[in-house]
């Protein structure tokens, strides 16, 4: 079981919303993923080419058993017809055909694969099934090579394009994806140049055995290769295939055609985008689709495929006129922990006049690129605050010089963050002499509420022997003021390029803030709301408690007030072992 993060950190392996899309969404990526796995072995097995023939057709044996066997050819071929299918469909669905350029790539570079297949099939695996041909690899080397090694490497690189395309879109979701794509670059790039090298290394073979066979008289070497021939009857099987694969694209083009057409007549509707244009549109499209169509920029990391949330919109007026939330999209939405009226734009038809704004800035020219991490493009999560600032600070500052004040500043910082990511927190932002540690946690506000005390108390702690190693330079003690809450909150990072760092936004981090105020104000260290003691399991019996009014919030707060945070570690609970 994999051990979850520290207390402070977001799971780095959540919010990668993977699985997440319909049933034919699922069924297209697990067909995809299948057909994939079997274009990589089938290249990795090409690749031996460069050890020698022998091990080519070794291994090949070991994989052929597998993809040629009953069960085998039917997961293969089901998953190819139902990749090609709901490719088809997805297509005829479409209500425009402007997409952002890798979609249309991929796209093009999908429907070019079946032209280019249907040859290789039918002089392989077909040849074998209708008159037992050994299709191995001599036959194939001597079949393909050298006039046909055109259309074979077209093909390789067709079919490993377009799943490095497909696998990248549905990946790039996940943060672990992101740390490994450099690595992963290694074989995305080096798999087809070595396959193609492999099979360009035995035909040259090939050649010279049979050079050889001519010159010296060696029928053995000329029979290593076979003659290949490829029955009339199923080369022609080959235009009717290749005919029913032009009627069905042209189908779904025909449809979408058609739709482009009746737009012409159709009664029309205002989509206005706060901020942003008021475009006309007709009932069907999506929301993602009708920007695209009218080149509003707007952001959609996964493409429109429902799988993160990137494309969501806040709907200010017209809710009423969009169509109802499927079960993907109350998923997506409720993973994020939206409000009710936020709809996925990639999900959500309007028919009447809407009024939306797109949640993130759509103005990046590398949006997706940055966006692409739940972390930067915002995520709400059950956040505990903290805020730590240094008492009388300014006076103290004024007496030394410039260079005494970084040091201290920097030692107290040093001392106060190794606690707090010791705690399992991080610092979310410095403002001048005080800073704001943040902490969540997998398994909900409790744990980091603890986290948060216990944090608060071991600050307390290192402060004082801090004050001690100091005291030299020291004219007092370094005194703190800290306050505490917890709730919801937008995590994300927050800033222009490199300077973007880590934080939180929301109701939440004023009142911690206030929180801090009052504790200054009461000459106490700590002002804890109750409601993040209560999480944090720490008993309120014997502790100063009082709901008080805090400026901005309309309703008065229980707090609670220690003198030193750290008299609260012996009373966080600390939860039974599961």
């Amino acid at each position: 079981m994999r051990e979850p993060p520290p207390a402070g950190r977001p799971d780095p392996e959540a919010g990668a919303p993977l699985w997440r899309g319909s049933l034919a969404q699922r069924l297209r990526l697990v067909s995809g993923l299948i057909l994939f796995a079997f274009a990589g072995t089938h290249f990795a097995n090409h690749a031996l080419g460069l050890v020698g023939l022998e091990t080519m057709m070794d291994v090949a044996r070991w994989r052929v058993a597998v993809t040629r066997s009953i069960p085998g050819s039917l997961v293969l071929g089901l998953s190819l017809l139902a990749h090609v299918a709901f490719s088809l469909v997805r297509l005829a669905e479409r209500r425009t055909l402007r997409m952002p350029p890798w979609e249309a790539a991929q796209m093009l570079l999908g429907f070019a694969i079946p032209f280019l297949l249907v040859p290789h099939v039918l002089g392989t695996r077909v040849t074998n099934l209708v008159d037992g041909t050994r299709t191995n690899y001599p036959y194939v080397i001597a079949r393909i090579w050298p006039d046909g090694m055109g259309a074979q490497t077209a093909l390789l690189l067709v079919v490993w394009l377009h799943g490095c395309l497909g696998l990248h879109a549905w990946l790039r979701l996940s943060p672990l994806y992101r740390r490994m794509a450099p690595l992963l670059a290694v074989p995305a790039f080096g798999l087809p140049a070595a396959a193609l090298a492999g099979i360009v290394t035995q035909g040259r073979i090939m050649e010279l055995d049979r050079v050889l066979a001519h010159r010296f008289g060696a029928p053995d070497l000329d029979a290593r290769w076979p003659v290949p021939t490829v029955d009339a009857g199923i080369a022609a099987w080959g235009d009717t295939v290749t005919g029913a694969i032009y009627a069905a694209v042209a189908l779904a083009l025909g449809v979408v055609l058609i739709r482009a057409a009746a737009t012409l007549r159709a009664r029309r509707f205002s989509v206005a985008y706060v901020g942003g244009p008021t475009v006309k549109s007709l009932e069907g499209p999506t929301l993602l689709e009708i920007s695209r169509a009218n080149r509003v920029p707007h952001v959609s990391v996964c493409g429109g495929r429902g799988r993160c949330s990137t494309c969501r919109v806040l709907v200010v007026g017209g809710e009423e006129n969009l169509s109802a939330i499927s079960p993907q999209e109350a998923a997506s939405l409720r993973a994020i922990g939206a409000p009710g009226n936020v709809r996925l734009a990639c999900q959500a038809r309007p028919s009447g006049d809407v009024a939306l704004v797109r949640i993130l800035d759509p103005r990046r020219e590398s949006a997706d690129q940055h966006l692409a991490s739940t972390d930067v493009a915002g995520i709400e999560r059950e956040v505990a605050i903290l805020f730590i600032d240094i008492r009388g600070f300014t006076p103290l500052s004024e007496r030394k010089l410039p260079f005494d004040v970084v040091f201290i500043l920097n030692h107290f910082f040093e001392a106060a963050g190794r606690e707090i990511e010791a705690a399992g927190g991080w610092i979310g932002g410095y403002a001048g002499d005080g800073l704001l540690a943040l902490f969540t946690h997998p398994d909900g506000i409790g744990p980091a509420c603890r986290a948060a005390f216990t944090a608060a108390g071991r600050v307390d702690r290192a402060v004082a022997g801090l004050n001690r190693r100091l005291a030299g330079e020291l004219p007092a003690a370094l005194r703190m003021a800290m306050g505490l809450h917890a709730g919801p909150l937008v995590l994300g990072r927050l800033g222009y390029g490199a300077s973007r760092g880590m934080s939180v936004i929301g109701p939440a981090v004023n009142l911690a803030s206030r929180l801090e105020s009052l504790a200054k104000a009461a000459d106490v260290q700590l002002v804890a709301s109750a409601e993040a003691a209560k999480q944090a399991g720490i008993a309120l019996d014997g502790l100063r408690v009082e709901t008080v009014a805090v400026r901005g919030v309309r309703a008065e707060l229980p707090v609670i007030y220690a003198a030193q945070a750290a008299d609260l570690a012996g009373r966080l609970r600390v939860p039974a072992p599961v």
